[in-house]
């Protein structure tokens, strides 16, 4: 019973339009991507800017698993210990909005990734994130805390 209503809570009208209005700001981007590839090619090349492209967003995913990885052994422990991990779920958000960015093609996209694996930038995202859905995340601790994560 607990999952369909968790469930139906992502089928909220107002998480709906707010995931609307996300992606369509999330399509906006690549228009800005493509314009600022057709400017860097004109004054670099076009393959180099492609190849410095792929091995930016390569390089920016590899240190994100590896961030993500060191936040979930932490949360884990916290878990184990008993404690409510609030920081770690802090930082997981801002890594994982960090990582979509990074796997997106593109340098300003690129950017706005590198910048959330920077501690303090993703530590004021992640808490914008956490304070919307801290019920939620009550709920998920008690879950794994139940089910000896």
């Amino acid at each position: 019973m607990t999952e369909y209503r968790i469930l139906f809570r992502f089928l909220d009208r107002d998480f709906l339009f707010k995931l609307i209005f996300i992606l369509l700001l999330y399509s906006l981007v690549p228009l800005s991507e493509i314009f600022f590839f057709i400017y860097l090619s004109q004054l670099i090349g076009q393959y180099l800017i492609l190849a410095l492209a792929a091995v930016v967003g390569l390089a920016g995913v590899l240190v994100a698993a590896r961030q993500i990885t060191i936040v979930l052994k932490k949360l884990k422990e916290k878990i184990r210990k008993g404690e409510y991990p609030g920081q770690e779920f802090i930082d997981l958000a801002g890594i994982l909005i960090g990582s979509v960015f990074l796997l997106t093609p593109g340098f300003i996209t690129d950017f706005l990734g590198f910048l959330l694996l920077i501690p303090p930038v993703r530590v004021g995202l992640g808490r914008l994130i956490v304070r919307r859905m801290e019920g939620r995340l009550k709920e998920l601790y008690e879950y794994l805390r139940l089910y000896d994560y």
